[in-house]
């Protein structure tokens, strides 16, 4: 048992996660993992930027001028993003996976939202 969570992520292959003592999960770690629609990434900029870009379905937000942070569904394909900032003259140099998925989830299960449990 942990309470580590991006340790246990990065470490199990089945996961058992309880609240009040119930089972509320129990499955391989890329099943649950799965079930998680959006994740955040981190856009590290060549340069600074002054003006941030729209572009519908990838909400972007700038947290100082050379980081931008985005939430994608994993749906979304990503090239469409990268080639959106290009065709505005952002050089993206590095990218990085915020979302403490098993977390992210952990916190959903246990407020009964909208993640379906297994049987």
């Amino acid at each position: 048992t942990t309470h580590y969570l991006e340790e246990a992520e990065s470490l199990c292959r089945n996961i058992a996660i309880i609240n009040h003592g119930e089972i509320v999960e129990d499955t391989d770690m890329k099943t649950l993992l799965g079930k998680l629609h959006l994740e955040t990434f981190v856009l590290n900029l060549r340069q600074p930027i002054s003006d941030l870009p729209s572009l519908p379905g990838y909400p972007l937000r700038q947290t100082d001028a050379t980081t931008l942070e985005v939430d994608i569904d994993k749906t979304q394909n990503l090239n469409a993003l990268f080639q959106h900032l290009s065709t505005h003259g952002i050089d993206v140099l590095s990218m990085r996976n915020k979302t403490n998925r098993l977390e992210e989830l952990f916190v959903r299960l246990v407020e009964n939202t909208d993640i379906t449990r297994t049987a």
